[in-house]
């Protein structure tokens, strides 16, 4: 990598972690799978899981949801070459289902960005969700 590149990667990808938050947050299922590169997993709750359940699991959820609220705090993005860094947060979410239901948790999640033609997209994600 060349002088600043680390800088400019970071700044790129801390763009892109708030685009999925904003997906994430306006229910946006479309959105947030636009996020992640069809090889995208996800290892979640000691589960893992690829792209098409991902898929058909974001639009479900979203579908089910009255309101998603999340803060993200402790946002750490470290690059690790020219087209791949590795973006780590605590997440506390507060879901309200249609229904009413209420769901609180918090946890770890960490996501491995990858850059392809220009684009960073999701290609790993991580998460434990803790209830509260």
């Amino acid at each position: 990598m060349q002088p600043g590149d680390s800088i400019r990667i970071a700044t790129e990808v801390e763009a892109a972690v708030w685009a999925f938050h904003e997906a994430d947050t306006s229910k946006n299922a479309e959105a947030v799978i636009d996020l992640l590169w069809p090889e995208y997993t996800m290892f979640v709750d000691g589960n893992r899981v690829g792209y098409d359940d991902v898929s058909s699991g974001s639009r479900a959820f979203m579908a089910d949801l009255a309101t998603f609220h999340t803060e993200w705090t402790d946002l750490k993005v470290v690059p690790l070459g020219p087209n791949n860094a590795i973006a780590s947060f605590i997440f506390s979410d507060s879901i309200v289902t249609k229904n009413g239901d209420l769901t609180q948790s918090r946890g770890p999640n960490t996501f491995v960005w990858q850059k392809r033609n220009g684009e960073w997209k999701i290609i790993y994600g991580d998460a434990d969700h803790y209830p509260l």
